[in-house]
C-alpha cells in the first residue's frame, strides 16, 4: 500500500526519501533512533517493519508504544512484540505526552482506510471514519514527532468531501487531502 512520509524540516535528508528507506530508521544526527509510536497498530505488520529494519542496518531496536482501540488488535500486537508497550484505547482519547512522553523520533500510522477504499464495492463513505488521519497531526505537534509514516490506500489522496447520500462529490476530489498534507506542512514537516 502507498504511504507518505513526512519529514521535519530540520531532520531532512539530501536526497528523495521512499518508504522504509534508511532515514526512516536512523536519526538525522546518524543516532539511532530511540523511540517509536504505532498508531492503529492492528496486529503489529508497521512495527514488525521498524524492528527488522533496525535490525538490518545493525542498530538497536527502538522503544515501540502501539496504540489501537480493538482489544483483538492490542493482545495480537503484544504476542506478536512482547518488548512494546501497548495502549488499548481510541488514538483520539489518550493523551499523548502521558501515554509516551516528551516527544518521540518517529510516527508510523496506518490510518483507518475503509471508508477510502473503493474495495467497499460502492458503498456510502463515513467522514468521521475517513478523519482518523487527522489524529496524528495532533500526536506529531504533542510529541515534537521528527518523522511521520502514514500507510494508506491510493484513494486516500482523492479523500474529499461527501455528498449527503455519503458520496464522493467529484469537484472536491482530493480537496481534503491537501488540506491535511498543508497542515502537515504548517507543523513544519516536508511530505514526500
Amino acid at each position: 500500500m502507498p504511504g507518505l512520509l513526512a519529514q521535519t524540516r530540520y531532520a531532512a535528508p539530501a536526497a528523495p526519501v521512499a518508504v522504509g528507506a534508511r532515514p526512516g530508521v536512523v536519526g538525522d544526527e546518524g543516532e539511532n533512533m530511540k523511540s517509536v509510536v504505532d498508531l492503529f497498530c492492528g496486529a503489529g505488520g508497521a512495527s514488525e517493519g521498524v524492528a527488522l529494519a533496525a535490525e538490518a542496518l545493525g542498530v538497536a531496536r527502538p522503544s515501540l508504544v502501539a496504540v489501537d482501540h480493538w482489544t483483538v488488535a492490542v493482545e495480537t500486537h503484544r504476542r506478536n512484540h512482547p518488548w512494546a508497550t501497548h495502549h488499548c484505547a481510541r488514538v483520539e482519547a489518550l493523551d499523548p505526552r502521558v501515554a509516551v512522553g516528551p516527544r518521540t523520533d518517529l510516527i508510523v500510522a496506518g490510518v483507518e482506510c475503509t471508508h477510502h477504499s473503493q474495495a467497499r464495492g460502492g458503498k456510502p463513505m463515513l467522514d468521521q471514519s475517513r478523519a482518523s488521519a487527522w489524529n496524528v497531526l495532533h500526536w506529531a505537534e504533542m510529541l515534537s514527532a521528527k518523522d511521520i509514516l502514514i500507510e494508506n490506500v491510493p484513494e486516500f489522496e482523492r479523500w474529499g468531501a461527501l455528498n449527503r447520500h455519503g458520496r464522493p462529490i467529484v469537484e472536491r476530489r482530493g480537496e481534503t487531502f491537501r488540506a491535511f498534507v498543508t497542515a502537515l506542512e504548517s507543523l513544519n514537516y516536508r511530505v514526500e
